[in-house]
């Protein structure tokens, strides 16, 4: 049975020493490359434990130290459980997450974990607007995912990436 939506979710930035982003592609919906993400109140005691939570449950680490970044809010994404009592979003909380241990992915949740450099960040969210402006399709995207579209916008936010206002409306758009 597919939960319902608690309309609050969690996204945890891990970088290395040497700037790069640990992401990976999602094994469930939605499609994208992102980090470490999701739902808050069903299992948490609150966003900061959700975040430690969750970066476990993907990743296999243990966070040390976390972040809370200037970006997040209410975003109206679309996940795979049924709409919340706000309808289809969620209420973000975006941390960067210092952390430790020996990487062990999660199989059911992830694909392809990676470290990004900028210019790879910028290369996927490019495909994304590629996607978001219909010149991929989804099975396109679904095979060779750019990052998740609700992503695009923290990134772009964070200065990490740089997406023209008319690609961030249109994937904004993906993302919904």
């Amino acid at each position: 049975m597919t939960k319902v939506c608690d309309n609050a979710s969690v996204g945890v930035l891990v970088t290395d020493d040497h700037g790069k982003w640990l992401m990976f592609e999602r094994a469930t919906f939605p499609p994208g490359v992102a980090p470490a993400a999701g739902h808050v109140f069903d299992d948490h005691d609150g966003y900061e434990d959700a975040a430690r939570a969750e970066v476990a449950e993907e990743l296999g680490l243990t966070v040390t130290a976390l972040e809370l970044l200037p970006v997040g809010g209410w975003r109206p994404n679309r996940c795979r459980r049924h709409p919340g009592p706000r309808g289809v979003g969620h209420q973000w909380q975006v941390y960067q997450a210092t952390v430790t241990g020996d990487l062990a992915p999660s199989a059911r949740e992830t694909r392809n974990v990676r470290w990004l450099t900028a210019s790879d960040l910028q290369t996927l969210s490019d495909r994304t607007a590629a996607y978001a402006g219909g010149r991929l399709t989804d099975r396109e995207f679904a095979a060779s995912p750019g990052i998740e579209p609700v992503w695009v916008r923290f990134l772009a936010e964070l200065g990490l990436v740089r997406i023209g206002g008319t690609d961030l409306a249109a994937i904004d758009k993906a993302a919904g």
